[in-house]
C-alpha cells in the first residue's frame, strides 16, 4: 500500500475526496457544539442519527478504498481503517481486536470525547456517537457485510471522567438509523466572479496551505491554529444537520425549522470565531499571509483565501467594506449535500456558511482580530451578541436551484 490514504484534491471545485467521500476541515469547537445543539433538542431522538450518519460515511468510504486498492485480507483492511481514522484526526482505534462477530475495544484517544471535555467539561453520559457509528460502518465494510450488520454501544467515555473509551459491537440488528451515502454529489462548473482589488495571493495561499502537514499525530490529533482539527466528512455534517431540521419540522411544522435554523447558524458562528480567529492569530498566518495585508478588507480576502483550502467549496468576497459585504460561494458543501440527499430545497440550507461569513466580518471589523485578542467566551459574546454585530442574509442558494450561494452581510444599526 504505497498510498494508503487516497486523498484526491479537486482544485477546480476547492474540494477533497477520500474514498469517494468529500472531506472537509472542521475543529473540535464546531464538532462538539453542533452535536450538543442537536442533542439538546429533547423532543426528537438524535442519537440513532448521530451514530447512523457516521456508519453511513465510514462504510461507503472504506468499501470504495478497499475495492480501489484490491484489498481483500481482513487484517490489512482493519489496519488501513485504523490508519485512516488516525490520519483524519479522530483519535486512535485499533480494529485488530474485533472479529467478524464484533467484540470490545478501548481507546485513550478520541477527538469527540476529549474535545467535549475540553470545551464543556465533564459529561453525564458518553458522547462519542461518531466513534460508535464509524466503528459499526468500518467493521461491516471490513467483513463485506451489509451496513447495519452490527449493533454498537459505548460503556465508558473519557468525557465522563473515565480513563478510556470502551465500545462493544455485536452481530445483529442495528441500534441506529441506516442511511445511504450520496458521495460527492453533483458539482457545478465554477464561473468565478470579479472581486475588488486586494493584496492577497489567493493561488499562492491555496498551494501553500494545501502543503501543510495537517494530519493526525500518534494520538490521532491535529493540533493547529489553536484548535484540534479533523479531516471530517461533509456528508456526516449534512446528514446530522438536515435530519435535525427535518425531524423538528415534521413534529412542529414551521416552528420546528425556526428552532433548528438559529442553532445551526450559531454553530457556524462558533466555527468562525474559533477556526477563523485561530487561523488569523497563528504563526502560519503571520508567515504566509499577514506580511501582504494592507487594509482590513485585505484581512477579509485573506481568510477567504484560507477557507478555500478547507474543502467547503469556492468562496469569493465580491464586495467588502466596514458597512457591508457580499460573499459568493460556489458548490458550498451544504447545498451540494442537501440536493443529493433530498432534492431541491424550498429554503436556503447553508447554515454553517451563513454563520461563517458573518463571523469573518465580526472578527475583522468589530473584533479587530489584527490586534490578537484572546478568543475567550466573553470576547465571543461581545462580538456576536454585542452592539453592531454583523449578520448574514442568504440572497441565492444552490440548494434552491440558483447557480451559486450568495450572502449579504450587514451590521446592526
Amino acid at each position: 500500500m504505497s498510498d494508503p490514504i487516497p486523498a484526491i484534491l479537486d482544485v477546480e471545485h476547492r474540494r477533497c475526496l477520500v474514498g469517494g467521500e468529500p472531506a472537509i476541515f472542521h475543529c473540535h469547537h464546531y464538532n462538539t457544539f453542533l452535536q450538543r445543539s442537536i442533542l439538546d433538542a429533547e423532543d426528537i431522538e438524535s442519537r440513532p442519527v448521530l451514530i447512523g450518519a457516521a456508519a453511513e460515511v465510514a462504510y461507503a468510504q472504506l468499501r470504495e478504498i478497499f475495492a480501489g486498492q484490491e484489498l481483500s485480507e481482513v487484517s490489512a483492511r482493519a489496519a488501513l481503517a485504523s490508519e485512516l481514522y488516525r490520519w483524519a484526526g479522530f483519535g486512535v482505534l485499533d480494529l485488530a481486536g474485533l472479529s467478524a462477530e464484533g467484540g470490545t475495544i478501548s481507546s485513550e484517544f478520541s477527538h469527540y470525547s476529549l474535545g467535549w471535555k475540553t470545551k464543556f467539561g465533564e459529561s453525564g453520559a458518553p458522547v462519542a456517537f461518531f466513534d460508535q457509528g464509524w466503528l459499526a460502518g468500518a467493521l461491516a465494510a471490513i467483513h463485506d457485510l451489509p451496513l447495519g450488520a452490527y449493533s454498537v454501544t459505548q460503556s465508558a467515555c473519557m468525557a465522563t471522567g473515565a480513563e478510556r473509551n470502551v465500545y462493544t459491537l455485536a452481530r445483529g440488528a442495528a441500534n441506529y438509523e441506516l442511511f445511504t451515502s450520496v458521495g460527492a454529489g453533483t458539482l457545478s462548473q465554477h464561473v468565478p466572479q470579479p472581486v475588488p482589488a486586494n493584496s492577497v495571493d489567493y493561488e499562492g495561499i491555496l498551494a501553500a496551505v494545501s502543503q501543510l502537514p495537517l494530519i493526525g499525530n500518534a494520538e490521532g490529533s491535529i493540533p493547529a491554529f489553536g484548535v484540534y482539527l479533523t479531516r471530517h466528512y461533509a456528508n456526516y455534517y449534512n446528514r446530522i444537520s438536515f435530519e435535525f431540521e427535518r425531524r423538528l419540522s415534521a413534529k412542529f411544522g414551521e416552528a420546528g425549522r425556526e428552532v433548528a435554523e438559529p442553532l445551526l447558524v450559531e454553530a457556524g458562528h462558533v466555527c468562525a470565531f474559533h477556526t477563523f480567529g485561530g487561523i488569523m492569530t497563528s504563526t502560519e498566518w503571520d508567515a504566509l499571509i499577514r506580511p501582504t495585508l494592507k487594509t482590513r478588507e485585505d484581512w477579509v480576502h485573506g481568510i477567504v483565501a484560507v477557507v478555500n483550502c478547507l474543502g467547503w467549496g469556492r468562496w469569493q468576497v465580491v464586495e467588502v467594506s466596514e458597512e457591508a459585504a457580499e460573499f459568493v460561494i460556489h458548490d458550498d458543501y451544504e447545498s451540494v449535500g442537501y440536493r443529493a440527499m433530498y432534492g431541491e430545497s424550498d429554503h436556503d440550507v447553508s447554515y454553517l456558511h451563513r454563520g461563517g461569513v458573518a463571523g469573518a466580518m465580526n472578527l475583522v471589523y468589530l473584533g479587530d482580530i489584527a490586534n490578537r485578542p484572546a478568543l475567550t467566551g466573553d470576547y465571543y459574546q461581545s462580538l456576536f451578541r454585542g452592539e453592531g454585530a454583523y449578520s448574514a442574509e442568504c440572497l441565492e442558494s444552490q440548494a434552491r436551484g440558483h447557480a451559486v450561494t450568495r450572502f449579504r452581510v450587514t451590521r446592526a444599526k
